[in-house]
């Protein structure tokens, strides 16, 4: 059964549920969401998908998610299909099927008309049956300690305005977890951010994401979420690490690309060596934060440099040593 309801008229029932929450009656929400969901409404089965994936109400589940999202779109939700199809092309929270995920991009045009413009890039790039780029550029060694390869036109210019355009109005300051189950902004970086999460990966993205990969030597399972980061006049990224202590998985590898050129200051500093990169529109910049044996590699703290004028623009993916499971 379609969806009767517009995003602007919320099922009744969700309406309900949503007022319950509010009042502190989680319960009774969750099961008025669950009640709608075993009757096979397409909005009921929505709900219930993002309430697993995103938590609050009730455990996180994202393998479970991911298959309500799934009976959502076969019921008619729009929205619904176009996340199964992007987690379809990814592989998270469920099997991997990159040529059926494909196919189904062209009737998707209609729910989401940015399906156009991932047909057309995808047709542009080298890619194997399963995603893979074909052939890769050679890397140019900047250092060894720490080690650091910087790959020129890694993105065309049209990846770059893709990327650029995901991002759009969505930026939010850069922000950390302050200890107290909030957020505060971050001390160290006054940028501003946009995380292209799971659910909005799209094919292209996802493109992107396994050519980072090859070039790392790594598998895409084991980056993070992409992060689109925007510094304006003043904003800076303040010396710092990647390696996080705190984590038994450690981000071993970080990724940018700079999807612009055309601003001052802003140059990527490591600030034991002198080593200062400034890359241009389509430039990925790789570099190691741990030693061999795992422990981090003193050499790697780095910064953003302030930026004196126009507006800096990249893309950021940090690779661990493992399997990363959002």
């Amino acid at each position: 059964m379609a969806s009767q309801h517009s995003p602007q008229q919320p099922h009744p029932i969700l309406a309900r549920a949503e007022a319950l929450a509010g009042a502190g009656r989680s319960d009774e929400a969750v099961l008025l969401i669950r009640q709608l969901a075993a009757q096979r409404d397409p909005d009921g089965l929505f709900a219930l998908g993002r309430m697993l994936w995103g938590g609050g109400l009730i455990a996180v589940d994202p393998v479970a998610a991911r298959e309500q999202f799934a009976l959502a779109a076969q019921a008619g939700h729009r929205a619904a299909r176009v996340l199964t199809t992007n987690l379809m092309a990814s592989g998270i929270a469920g099997p991997r099927d990159w040529p059926t995920a494909l196919t189904r991009l062209a009737s998707e045009i209609a729910i989401d008309p940015r399906r156009k413009a991932q047909i057309d890039l995808l047709g542009r790039m080298a890619l194997t049956t399963g995603g893979n780029p074909e052939k890769l550029r050679d890397g140019e060694r900047l250092s060894t300690a720490p080690d650091v390869v910087r790959f020129p036109g890694f993105c065309t210019a049209a990846e770059c305005a893709y990327l650029l355009d995901v991002g759009g109005r969505g930026y939010r300051a850069a922000e950390i977890r302050d200890g107290r189950g909030g957020t505060r902004r971050d001390p160290i970086r006054d940028s501003d951010e946009f995380t292209i999460h799971w659910l909005i990966e799209d094919p292209v993205i996802h493109a992107i994401n396994r050519r980072i990969a090859a070039v790392a030597d790594s598998d895409a399972d084991r980056g993070e979420a992409m992060q689109l980061l925007r510094y304006r006049p003043g904003q800076q990224y303040r010396a710092h690490y990647d390696y996080n202590p705190m984590l038994e998985n450690q981000r071993s590898l970080t990724a940018l690309i700079y999807l612009n050129h055309d601003y001052k200051g802003g140059e990527t500093a490591f600030v034991k060596t002198g080593l200062k990169v400034k890359g241009r529109k389509g430039d990925l910049l790789l570099f190691r934060n741990t030693l061999p044996d795992g422990a981090v590699d003193p050499m790697s703290e780095h910064a953003g440099q302030p930026i004196a004028s126009g507006t800096k623009f990249i893309a950021s993916r940090w690779i661990h040593e493992g399997k990363f499971v959002p």
